[in-house]
């Protein structure tokens, strides 16, 4: 069965700056997370997506419904988009119940099929014991998330979201991003959401387009966007491995868990989710080293069998290794200096134990 999406060929000239995206085409599944530094046009793309820019040209097509073609471009409210701005417009002479509710009737009125219910998203965003409070009295996260919520009750068919964190300071980043992931397992409706931030986008998302200059220069899952050498999220970086595990066992008086990677099993830091959980761990290149076999006596707890896929320059003095995890499709980036390459005699093919020393939780 094909999946549906949102595909198309965009451009508009505003002042000094072109969009020209080229042929796209996003799965109306899951999250999408589109990132660029300030400029490359990632909130130009989302709005001429969205019908705000009257300029634009090309194609676009949601499914089988076109958006934009030769010019005729389907009107706003007919597209039944949800979007997201960076600051939350909340109606000030209504409490929360009364904007979410504004969302829910309004939807109704227009026909619309209810899929999404109040109870779930105040579920979804926590906001129960916010339903009585003046808007005027929120914090910008509780804004935030009470302009998610009545967006989600206009019951749209995607969800946009223009950098919505972006007015929040870091306090109120952290205490929200746990609504925002709760959200991307929650909700059925594909979400757009645009980012600089490679720490939201890596929490986020399923798959990445980077835009850069007003192109959309490569659209990648998640995990590729993330493990391959040199992406655009982590330049300037050390490097690293994000991946994904299933949390499997809780052991609560050593105060760990124990996921699962492939066939294999790390112990991480005491995770608060469910048993079957998807958790998405990050082990940085410099905390790995290779041992010949696993050691009878240690006190690092994570071991992994790999093979050497790829040596490759690093810096003056370290080679970056590219190891492949048995029975997974996930990389593992090493760091080791030259000097330990050379005594080892490390080559690609060689089969070796990953010693990690400290494993990170993005989830």
């Amino acid at each position: 069965m094909t999946t549906a999406t949102l595909s198309g060929n965009l451009s508009v000239q505003l002042g000094d700056f072109i969009l020209q995206t080229g042929d796209f085409s996003i799965p109306l599944t899951g999250v999408t997370a589109i990132f660029g530094h300030s400029g490359s046009g990632k909130t130009t793309f989302i709005r001429c997506l969205a019908g705000f820019e009257n300029q634009a040209e090309g194609t676009v097509n949601f499914g089988n419904q076109p958006w934009l073609r030769t010019k005729k471009s389907l009107p706003i409210h007919k597209r039944n988009i949800g979007y997201v701005f960076q600051e939350a417009s909340l109606f000030p002479y209504l409490n929360v119940e009364g904007n979410l509710n504004y969302g829910l009737k309004r939807a109704l009125k227009a026909g619309k099929a209810q899929t999404i219910t109040f109870e779930q998203v105040v579920d979804w965003l926590g906001l129960s014991a916010l339903l009585d409070r003046d808007v005027q009295t929120l914090s910008g996260g509780e804004r935030q998330r009470v302009a998610i919520a009545r967006t989600l009750l206009s019951q749209p068919a995607i969800l946009m979201m223009d950098e919505p964190m972006a007015a929040l300071d870091l306090f109120a980043k952290r205490a929200i991003m746990p609504y925002l992931e709760r959200l991307r397992d929650e909700v059925e409706i594909p979400i757009l959401y645009i980012s600089h931030s490679p720490q939201e986008v890596e929490r986020l998302a399923d798959r990445v387009m980077f835009m850069e200059q007003g192109r959309i220069v490569d659209f990648e899952p998640i995990e590729q966007a993330l493990n391959r050498e040199g992406t655009p999220l982590y330049q300037g970086e050390e490097p690293r491995s994000v991946m994904k595990s299933l949390l499997v066992e809780q052991l609560e008086s050593e105060g760990l868990s124990r996921v699962q990677v492939g066939d294999e099993s790390l112990f991480v830091p005491h995770l608060q989710q469910a048993i079957g959980s998807e958790v998405r761990l990050v082990i940085a290149a410099q905390q790995i080293s290779l041992m010949k076999e696993k050691p009878a006596f240690t006190s690092m707890l994570n071991h992994l069998p790999v093979t050497i896929e790829s040596i490759n320059p690093h810096n003056d003095y370290s080679v970056l290794l590219r190891l492949r995890l048995s029975a997974s499709s996930f990389p593992l980036l090493a760091q080791v200096t030259k000097r330990s390459m050379q005594s080892l005699q490390l080559a690609p093919g060689q089969h070796w134990v990953a010693a990690i020393k400290s494993v990170a939780i993005l989830d």
